[in-house]
């Protein structure tokens, strides 16, 4: 198990707040004027062009999700042109979608044939798994801002697959330990029957049992399901302290039909996949009390700023916004550290970018270091990232969210994981 604890004013906390603007499904050309792909290097003047694309949802389960990873990649993008420090970088965005269509498959087949060398994304763990094979055997790098299934830990991708967003190993760990810690002894779990659901479950499961909390009902349903009755009947069935719900956009007709059934949403948690779906604008039911757990903290309120710059609107969901700014600026750094933007060279220098050198937190001060022959080590919005050899972050924030009266929600607190002590 990781190891948890509150955050100290030394540590330096960023995250994002923000609003949903959903951007359409066709593809974006963000600013920069690479035209590198996977094997160019140099462009006029003598910098580096780097071409990257991004597969990111603006269509399906993860919708909600979309616009501010858009926005973080873009933001990154201008931030990156922005510094004139021997590298541009363009970026092409794709639609995702979700695991019941092949949009994704197809959309990675554009971004490989246009030559790019990595691709930021996808959202969904379920959708990555079913292209990681098509990106990393082309050796194109594959990194995602909110994968989180563990079983990217392990899989064989040549060590061309990368993440910025923690296993749910840690989430799993900190949103089991906010139900124990809020007093409940008795929990039922509805989770979705995918990658997600299913990692998240299995976490939660572990350490529940390894601090003796009673797991009341652990009931799943699949994924696109439109009715949840009986679903929820078999877990409120024991007359639970705590439900936590597993799920993506699923928890609106969920919290209808726990609604319908008269249950206390103080009792109610959830987690990044559903974080935000349900806010304010949404009026069917409202889930003042509920707590919901996701990764990253509170944004600084520059950052925020930043995010909305780049998605050309106000956002009020920030979800992973920080974590696709910061895996564009690691692949910026690993091409310039490497003096090459083919994927081989990106993969080789990406550890090296996030971990053990001289710690730097923008884009501009870390390219500086590289050019004056230092190694260095990005500490970026979304954390202290390093990653580990199997391309994961091996320290993490997770923050906690409450929802008042009106489905608004606040920022309650920031729990620091670190798996190096698993």
């Amino acid at each position: 198990m990781g190891a948890l604890s509150r955050p100290t004013s030394s540590r330096s906390i960023r995250a994002v707040l923000g609003s949903v603007a959903l951007l359409g499904a066709s593809a974006l050309v963000l600013s920069g004027c690479a035209t590198g792909g996977s094997g160019g290097d140099s462009g006029s003047g003598g910098d580096l062009d780097l071409k990257i694309g991004s597969l990111l949802p603006t269509t399906g389960t993860l919708a909600v999700l979309g616009p501010p990873e858009i926005a973080g990649v873009q933001a990154a993008v201008d931030d990156i042109n922005a510094a004139k420090a021997g590298i541009k970088i363009s970026t092409t965005q794709k639609d995702s979608g979700d695991t019941s269509t092949d949009i994704a498959t197809q959309s990675t087949k554009a971004l490989l044939a246009s030559g790019v060398s990595a691709i930021v994304g996808a959202a969904s763990s379920g959708v990555s798994l079913s292209v990681i094979d098509q990106i990393t055997q082309a050796g194109v790098v594959q990194i995602s801002p909110a994968n989180t299934s563990p079983a990217f830990s392990t899989y064989k991708d040549d060590g061309y697959y990368f993440r910025t967003a923690p296993s749910d190993v840690l989430q799993g760990q900190v949103v089991a330990q906010k139900i124990v810690s809020d007093g409940a002894t008795k929990v039922s779990v509805l989770y979705g029957n995918n990658d997600y659901g299913i990692g998240l479950d299995n976490s939660v499961k572990k350490y529940f049992d390894e601090n003796g909390i009673e797991l009341a009902a652990n009931v799943t349903f699949d994924e696109g399901a439109s009715d949840f009755t009986s679903a929820v009947t078999t877990a409120l069935a024991p007359n639970p302290d705590a439900l936590l719900v597993i799920s993506y956009d699923e928890i609106k007709v969920i919290a209808e039909q726990l609604k319908g059934q008269g249950f206390d949403f103080t009792k109610l948690y959830g987690v990044d996949g559903n974080y935000g779906v349900i806010d304010d604008k949404y009026t069917n039911v409202d889930i003042a009390g509920a707590q919901f757990t996701n990764p990253g903290v509170k944004a600084s309120d520059d950052f925020a700023a930043k995010l909305d710059k780049a998605a050309g609107k106000k956002l009020s969901v920030f979800t992973y916004g920080p974590e696709s700014y910061d895996a564009t600026i690691l692949l910026a750094l690993a091409a310039l550290q490497g003096k090459a933007t083919d994927g081989k060279t990106i993969r080789d220098n990406l550890q090296s970018v996030s971990e053990g050198g001289e710690k730097c937190k923008t884009f501009e001060d870390c390219a500086k270091l590289i050019k004056d022959g230092k190694d260095v080590d990005y500490e970026g919005q979304s954390g202290p990232i390093s990653f580990d050899k199997n391309g994961d972050p091996s320290q993490a924030y997770v923050s906690v969210w409450k929802y008042t009266a009106g489905n608004k929600t606040e920022y309650e607190d920031a729990v620091f994981g670190d798996l190096t002590k698993n």
